[in-house]
């Protein structure tokens, strides 16, 4: 027993399935402002976006994400949210002091004779007087 099908019915079975769908998402077919008028968007509202990144350069930020996104040739849909999750990351990797983070312990490799020295700094020549040589980090502690 076959049916036929009126192309018309079809057609209609489609587009009201298609609307019930843009009703259903409808954020996916939201019109976003151009690039240029998101921009804008941003500058004028620096001083909210500073309350909310106290810790952050945000005009510095902004401009080092412009210059990215040029040097990339990346365009984004929606500027606003990938400037906020640019500060957001942007402050997760903001450098605390080297003291804070890491105390670096001195040592004589060929001998455990020799007077171990603390240091905040990595990159330091220590020698040692006792072995006439230099001293080596042996061990990192975080502070």
């Amino acid at each position: 027993m076959n049916k036929k099908i009126d192309i018309d019915q079809l057609l209609n079975r489609i587009k009201s399935l298609e609307d019930r769908i843009d009703k259903l998402d409808p954020i996916s077919k939201r019109k976003l402002p151009s690039k240029k008028k998101q921009i804008d968007d941003i500058k004028i509202n620096l001083d909210e976006w500073s309350k909310k990144f106290p810790t952050l350069d945000v005009e510095f930020e902004l401009l080092k994400m412009l210059d990215w996104l040029k040097a990339n040739q990346k365009r984004k849909k929606d500027y606003k949210a990938f400037f906020r999750n640019w500060l957001r990351k942007s402050s997760n990797t903001i450098e605390k002091d080297v003291k804070h983070v890491y105390k670096y312990i001195y040592g004589c490799q060929d001998s455990d004779d020799c007077k171990h020295q603390e240091s905040e700094y990595k990159d330091m020549i220590i020698f040692c007087k006792k072995c006439d040589s230099q001293k080596k980090i042996i061990k990192s502690v975080r502070a």
